[in-house]
């Protein structure tokens, strides 16, 4: 399979304030595997019942951390509809394990390592590795171990905060499994948001007790970005903050990666579809403008955009303070001033948007006024 990027490449460029995968919704677990054939590279599970025998198949028994990472993925609600699994040898890196599966497919978005041998360094080089893939993947992270020995110097966390690493999604847990009922909650929540926009925050993960944690401990954790699964007062089990390891949070780099892909697959279905040829005209230009604004007025209804003042720095048009009504603008310069090398290569001009996410509220301060 050849990557579309040849012929329509997007580029995001995040501003803060002051080549894509088939599925969003699907998760892969990398099982070191010291049975290791060629034939245990890539399985599919499309549930619980199935990904334990078939885990079960394979040699790993039911108190491995293999078997009940697949258990907890399923168990999730509202529950994804599938699960890859590949084995990889144990003379092999986490990057050419990953690489493997990529031969095969580029349908999943969630990544998790299931070996326990994995150290701080080990953790930090897969996740760059996967942050400089050309198309979008989320790496979940399990920490596990005393609060001290996560937030130490050197340590995972640590190492990916320092980092500002957005592709990896760290979660305090008493077992490397219980990450994967995080995972299988991320791509529940996707499978069952068609048309709807999510935010993994303050979501209740199934299958997994909360941590017993203090405040003290949370806000340590948390400053390092990770994630944390408490109980709060008596009724309330809630993942905080949903967050990658440079802050963001998951869904707002999810629906970038989707806007992206939206856009790419737009333009190359524009060109092939086209029974004449575009030309290079501002005729062309605004053709494609009014496909990706259709586009992007499904996010602003969705939740995923919404009108907002642009918070950075100035960029085209766009000018620190200007509204972007419903969450997105659309520009181009004139064919007129396309440099000779690239109308010679027949390229398009650039088409360029400004986006403002919509966000999501994480808290709220309640004022009540009482007459007496």
């Amino acid at each position: 399979m050849l990557s579309i990027n040849t012929v329509a490449r997007v580029v995001v460029n995040t501003v803060r304030a002051g080549a894509s995968p088939a599925s969003f919704n699907t998760g892969l677990l990398l099982v070191k595997d010291s049975g290791y054939t060629a034939s245990r590279r890539l399985m599919t599970y499309s549930s619980g019942t199935e990904a334990a025998e078939g885990m079960a198949g394979l040699g790993f028994g039911t108190d491995t951390e293999p078997y009940k990472a697949a258990l907890k993925y399923f168990a999730a609600s509202p529950a994804p509809a599938r699960l890859l699994v590949s084995c990889y040898p144990a003379s092999e890196t986490l990057s050419r394990a990953l690489n493997a599966v990529l031969d095969q497919t580029a349908s999943f978005y969630g990544v998790m390592v299931t070996d326990s041998s994995c150290t701080a360094a080990d953790w930090l080089t897969f996740a760059q590795y996967v942050e400089s893939l050309p198309i979008p993947l989320m790496l979940f992270v399990p920490v596990t171990g005393t609060v001290a020995s996560a937030i130490a110097a050197d340590s995972v966390l640590d190492k990916l905060h320092g980092a500002q690493v957005k592709r990896a999604l760290p979660f305090y847990c008493s077992s490397i499994s219980d990450c994967a009922a995080v995972m299988g909650t991320a791509m529940g929540l996707e499978l069952s948001h068609k048309g709807s926009a999510f935010a993994l925050c303050y979501k209740t993960i199934q299958g997994i007790q909360p941590s017993s944690l203090t405040q003290s401990d949370v806000d340590s954790l948390k400053a390092l970005g990770c994630n944390v699964y408490v109980a709060r007062g008596y009724l309330h089990l809630l993942l905080e903050n949903g967050s990658v390891s440079n802050g963001q949070r998951y869904d707002e780099v999810l629906y970038v990666d989707k806007i992206a892909e939206d856009l790419q697959n737009a333009a190359v279905s524009m060109l092939a579809e086209n029974p004449d040829k575009m030309p290079q005209t501002d005729d062309s230009t605004a053709q494609f403008i009014n496909r990706f604004s259709a586009i992007l007025m499904n996010y602003t209804d969705m939740g995923v955009l919404a009108s907002a003042a642009w918070r950075g720095s100035n960029v085209g048009p766009v000018h620190n303070g200007d509204i972007i009504e419903n969450g997105f603008m659309l520009w181009a310069d004139s064919y007129d001033e396309q440099p000779d090398a690239d109308r010679a290569a027949h390229k398009a001009v650039p088409v360029q948007a400004a986006l403002t996410l919509a966000g999501s509220i994480e808290s709220i301060v309640i004022t009540v006024n009482v007459q007496v």
